[in-house]
């Protein structure tokens, strides 16, 4: 764990300073695998909402390997970046109707 960052409950904290990068990067990759193990990479525009501190909430629009590779394992990794400080974030996400719920479990420094 990163010293940016506060665990609990296996859930990460995320500070200021990493919300003000996810709310100021002008596009956020989501990376989801299949029970396989083959990897999908798509990009979103803007973070819905940051919901407690420990959960990101992203618009569902198609999406659907992504929803269907979410279904299978839950896994979901996302990436954003703003100027020259950018973030990894590891967890597990659920598709709950129009919304896309990532639960960030590690958070790791990119850049």
């Amino acid at each position: 764990m990163t010293n940016e960052t506060q665990c609990t409950k296996s859930l990460i904290t995320i500070n200021s300073e990493i919300k003000d990068v996810i709310l100021a990067s002008p596009f956020i990759a989501l990376a989801s695998v299949s029970e396989t193990g083959q990897p999908h990479l798509i990009v979103v525009g803007k973070v819905k909402e940051i919901r407690d501190d420990s959960h990101l909430v992203f618009g569902v629009y198609k999406m659907d390997v992504t929803r269907q590779n979410l279904s299978q394992t839950g896994d979901l990794q996302v990436v954003a970046v703003s100027g020259k400080v950018g973030y990894r974030f590891t967890g597990k996400a659920v598709v709950q109707d129009s919304e896309l719920v990532f639960s960030i479990h590690q958070v790791d420094t990119l850049l």
